[in-house]
């Protein structure tokens, strides 16, 4: 039984309220701006070059950064990094990423504002991907065992006024989660969970909780959840969002923009990180695109309230109905001609060549209806309760519909019959809520019917256009409450097609292209990962179908790409280990020739 409230209201859009957090002289949570983070990704024991990147990830406009603090002597390295910054004039927070051993974490806790564990593998055993069958009381007995080695820590974030992140990862959960819960959601928020119970047992409140994944949808449902827990425990810690490994260039963008957008929409998410494998201040840049799309926007009252949900937040299934003469089980129309396209949508059929091709055309209902009727055109109207078409029951017929029709008479008669898809055109700045009304108001009427979402973008440049369309409609997307997307976009150098199927792999619905998973890189990275994942990018994006990862080290690179079928994971100075699927069946080649081994190893030759 999932709890059924996770928001404030799923149709209209409210900031949650968490507890306030103190990191340093920033508050964060309760109504406080969300925040921007990032990471710097040299290793800290270089502390010239790791200064030069923390300035200018501040200078970019980041209210924290974090540095990765693999070792004892990298928490000499923070005390010198801080020192030089505050020299300098940069006194805002630092965070310590701490990985594995307490130890670190108590000494780093000493030294910088904010320390991030992962309850995957900080005391609790990190995963090796076997089976770890527990009685519930030897459960019990090791999160006793997890809390009784936690208490040093919390004693020193209590001296110290230091803050703590417990970020629970889709690809880092331990054996005996996994083995209990499954690589879900469900044992993502688990993991959190129980380091939650135990710092509020020990009245340990200074905390900070993420979840995070390589898939939007994935990461989506947990923080969901997440909150959805935290709600019925009257315990609301604020949240850290971010789509782990999202990548790089587009597809990095329209994943993080669509994850941290879709959670920002429910009104949950106190401070951001967009995971670029980029230079580290290019992801503040993109933050900030997001950030503002909803700084300007009213969505208070324009649809009915609605507290309970009317879908699955939690889990992915394909509720929407598929077109009849589609292949594709997600449609993509397009206003122009496009090969890749589902449906061509002309008006009036001018220029227009190839309508016996087989490519199913839409165009106006009076144009339609002085044609010969050909079978691969098909009428589109926007409905008019003084104007109805008369509908033949021999054709499909596509109607344009907003929210507030959704409920007259002649509508309804109209929606419930079979030969008909429903075209939401939007008529608030709360399309999210829109799009949630009417699938739920569509439902009672007629469950079997497509739904197209048509939106009109607003944006002209191409990162402020990939921000507003992972807000949306990549948000409503994430939850599958529609048959088909129809964009129009104001710059016509963009083409429509090609970001429609960029957004739509970036959400995971519809694949044109391999799917490359990539980690922004950090101090624990020891040979170029943006030089290898352009070089893997331009080799395998054709492979449409695989998924192909390419991770910085060592400690996260297994379990975070284990869902991938093939993959690089930094192993050494230069060196890389190839994997397929959880397997490294080539080890420590150069970074070289890394790409020709992972081309052997796809094509089956290892």
């Amino acid at each position: 039984m999932y709890p059924d409230k996770y928001c404030i209201d799923i149709h209209n859009c409210e900031r949650i309220p968490t507890r306030e957090v103190k990191i340093g002289d920033i508050s964060l949570g309760a109504l406080n701006p969300v925040r921007l983070q990032s990471m710097t990704n040299v290793p800290a024991m270089d502390t010239e070059k790791s200064v030069i990147q923390c300035k200018a990830i501040f200078d970019a406009g980041a209210d924290f950064v974090r540095i990765a603090t693999p070792r004892i002597m990298d928490v000499e390295s923070l005390k010198d990094i801080k020192k030089q910054l505050h020299l300098q004039g940069y006194k805002k927070p630092l965070i310590a990423d701490v990985h594995f051993n307490p130890v670190i974490a108590e000494e780093a806790a000493r030294v910088v504002e904010k320390v991030r564990i992962n309850p995957g593998n900080y005391i609790d055993k990190r995963a090796t991907f076997q089976k770890v069958e527990l009685s519930d009381a030897e459960y019990q007995l090791e999160i006793e065992k997890i809390h009784e080695r936690i208490l040093p820590l919390i004693k020193i974030c209590k001296e110290y006024g230091t803050a703590i992140r417990v970020g629970s990862n889709h690809g880092s959960l331990s054996d005996r989660i996994l083995t209990r819960y499954g690589n879900t959601v469900e044992g993502m928020v688990e993991a959190a969970m129980e380091f939650i119970d135990i710092f509020t047992a020990e009245s340990f409140y200074n905390l900070v909780i993420s979840m995070k994944a390589s898939d939007a949808k994935v990461m989506t449902q947990a923080c969901r959840l997440l909150n959805a827990r935290m709600l019925d425990n009257a315990m609301l810690f604020p949240q850290h969002l971010g789509v782990t490994e999202a990548g790089a260039d587009v597809d990095g963008r329209l994943k993080s923009a669509v994850g941290i957008g879709a959670l920002l929409s429910d009104g949950i998410g106190d401070t951001i990180r967009v995971s670029l494998t980029e230079s580290p201040e290019n992801e503040i840049y993109f933050a900030k695109k997001i950030v503002r799309n909803f700084s300007d926007r009213i969505f208070k009252f324009q649809v009915v309230s609605q507290a309970k949900n009317t879908y699955d937040p939690y889990h992915s299934s394909e509720k929407y109905n598929h077109i009849p003469f589609v292949k594709n089980k997600f449609a993509v129309i397009s206003e122009k001609l496009n090969d890749e396209a589902d449906i061509i949508f002309s008006p009036d059929l001018k220029d227009v060549e190839g309508l016996n091709a087989g490519k199913p055309f839409l165009t106006d209902y009076k144009k339609w209806k002085s044609l010969s009727k050909p079978e691969n055109v098909y009428p589109y109207f926007e409905f008019n309760a003084n104007d109805i078409p008369r509908i033949d029951p021999e054709y499909y017929y596509f109607m344009g519909i907003s929210t507030f029709d959704i409920h007259k008479k002649q509508a309804v008669s109209l929606l419930e019959k079979p030969n008909f898809c429903a075209v939401l055109n939007f008529c608030t700045e709360n399309p999210l809520g829109e799009l949630r009304f009417i699938y739920k108001e569509l439902k009672k009427i007629n469950p079997d019917m497509p739904l197209i979402v048509r939106y009109v973008a607003q944006s002209v440049d191409f990162d402020e256009l990939t921000a507003e369309l992972g807000v949306f409609p990549g948000s409503g997307l994430v939850d599958n409450l529609a048959s088909g997307l129809w964009l129009a976009l104001p710059n016509k150098e963009h083409n429509d097609v090609d970001v429609q199927l960029d957004l739509l792999q970036a959400i995971g619905i519809r694949y044109s292209k391999a799917e490359f998973v990539s980690c922004p890189g950090c101090g624990r990275t020891d040979y170029n990962l943006e030089k290898l994942t352009r070089e893997v990018k331009a080799a395998f994006s054709h492979l449409k179908g695989l998924k192909i990862a390419v991770m910085g080290c060592i400690v996260n690179g297994p379990g975070e790409m284990a869902d991938a079928d093939y993959g690089c994971v930094g192993a050494a100075k230069g060196k890389v280990h190839i994997y397929k699927g959880k397997v490294a069946v080539v080890k420590n080649v150069d970074e070289k020739n890394a790409v020709k081994e992972l081309k052997r190893v796809i094509e089956g030759l290892v």
